[in-house]
């Protein structure tokens, strides 16, 4: 597969299009039997092969246009598709860096590096000053051979790992190393010696084709950075909000946040719906595979095999809203909503003090106008894990059984009240499971008042949740176990 196709790839991953590895292979036979040359047919038939939903099919559209909006460098085209530098004239398709090149003929524009005189020849172009000065990047200004400058500039960016660009401010950063890549510090070393025996005119012609290389550079840059850096900017943003503490997501991230969950929870429902189709062909059913064949004198030419049934687990969700772990539950309540497809039987309850659900608001509402009204409806209360115990008892415990999982989440901080412990040994009865996110790092349970040594022996799992990534850990869990 060649670089530019694998570039492409990666691109429309990080603009979530999860391109497969058998798509990736799809496409590379794509590319080799239509090329480069015919780009709308290109398009649609690598959308064909990579594209699948109707998202997906406009996330393409936008990176193959941005992607493709330049003409193929030869180093990143299949060698049959390597155009004549001749024939092919280096016209605008080639970018700015191209257009900075062109003044390899036709003058440097604002940079005269040629001697002060209105007449004087500007860019690389002009007679040679210094041949043979022992670095290959003077040697190859001084050639003034615009391709194999090119050539040069696109192997020092693949070697400084230029398609790693993120933000903005690494546009310097990537620009010196492509540089220096190229043999800056050796061209400098010449540049001081024009000035240091006296050749001025060798050392300004030397030093306006370094410029203008310098800003052919810059403009490699920023298209690089223009195709990929919105993806990648956003992934890097994303890697960081999965695992920074929920309770120090400042304001301006919660439309990211909740857009990561719907990810996460897409995710998990897609990889669950898998599992789910996946027969059990282990187990030969020998009765009704007998009966299918009866018109075939016995011979097994319909065969039917055991199925395991998987049930989806019904789930109660119990949160505390009190303090800081309220931002813990606002996003999993936002999160289990989410997989509503594989998780349809959630119920939530909400406490501080008293305790009460709040199931029917998320049916009529969105989990973004629900969460907060819950969290106003039932936090800002001094934390009673005994009362809300006492009320879950009241409301759900005969609705327990064994394909229920229990959630709670809270810190086990009970302010010196008795916590019911012997409630939670009721539900951990009757439930499959019952599972216990604390917000808190396992090294502060029991310090104070938290109740979390003599919660933890009567819950299945507990386990410090503090970050959405350890938050979708659980919630792969809870679905591959049921």
């Amino acid at each position: 597969m060649d670089k530019a196709l694998a570039e492409f790839v990666e691109m429309l991953r990080y603009s979530d299009v999860p391109v497969t590895i058998k798509e990736t292979v799809d496409a590379a036979n794509t590319v080799r039997l239509i090329g480069y040359q015919d780009r709308g047919l290109l398009k649609i038939a690598l959308s064909q092969v990579m594209a699948k939903t109707i998202e997906e099919h406009e996330a393409f559209d936008r990176c193959f246009d941005e992607f493709f909006s330049y003409r193929i460098n030869p180093d990143f085209a299949p060698e049959e598709e390597i155009a004549d530098p001749e024939e092919d004239g280096n016209g605008e398709e080639n970018g700015n860096e191209a257009d900075v090149l062109d003044r390899l003929d036709q003058g440097s524009g604002g940079i005269n590096p040629t001697s002060g005189g209105g007449q004087g020849g500007g860019g690389l172009s002009g007679s040679p000053s210094g041949s043979g000065s022992g670095s290959p990047l003077v040697d190859l200004l001084e050639r003034n051979d615009r391709t194999e400058i090119t050539m040069t500039m696109q192997s020092a960016a693949g070697a400084v790992e230029l398609q790693n660009i993120v933000l903005m401010t690494q546009r310097g950063l990537y620009s010196r190393r492509i540089m220096e890549q190229m043999g800056l510090n050796e061209a400098n070393k010449e540049l001081f010696r024009r000035e240091r025996e006296g050749d001025e005119t060798g050392a300004r012609r030397l030093s306006g084709r370094l410029d203008i290389l310098f800003e052919a550079v810059r403009d490699l840059v920023d298209r690089q950075l223009a195709f990929t850096a919105t993806g990648k900017s956003k992934q890097f943003r994303q890697d960081i909000l999965k695992n920074v503490r929920l309770s120090n997501v400042e304001q301006r991230d919660f439309k990211h946040m909740r857009e990561l969950v719907r990810r996460m929870a897409k995710r998990l429902t897609d990889l669950n719906s898998r599992v789910r189709k996946v027969k059990n062909r282990g187990h030969l059913d020998i009765r009704k595979t007998m009966r299918r064949n009866v018109a075939y004198d016995g011979v097994m030419f319909e065969t039917h095999w055991k199925q395991k049934q998987k049930d989806r687990p019904k789930v109660m969700a119990v949160c505390d809203v009190s303090g800081s772990v309220a931002q813990v539950a606002r996003f999993l309540l936002l999160f289990l909503y989410s997989l509503n497809e594989v998780l349809p039987k959630v119920r939530s309850f909400a406490f501080s003090g008293t305790l009460g659900e709040v199931t029917d608001n998320f049916n009529k509402m969105s989990p973004e106008d629900a969460i907060p009204l819950a969290i106003e409806k039932f936090g800002g209360r001094s934390t009673d894990y005994g009362r809300a115990m006492e009320d879950f008892k009241e409301l759900c415990l005969d609705e327990i059984d064994n394909r229920t999982t229990v959630i709670f989440l809270g810190d086990g901080r009970s302010n010196g009240a008795d916590p019911r412990i012997d409630i939670l040994k009721e539900v951990k009865q009757r439930a499959k499971r019952v599972i216990w996110l604390n917000p808190e790092r396992k090294s502060a349970w029991g310090s104070g008042d938290s109740e979390m040594l003599r919660i933890a022996p009567y819950c299945t799992t507990a386990e410090t949740c503090n970050t959405l990534g350890k938050l979708e850990l659980i919630i792969r869990d809870l679905l591959k176990s049921s």
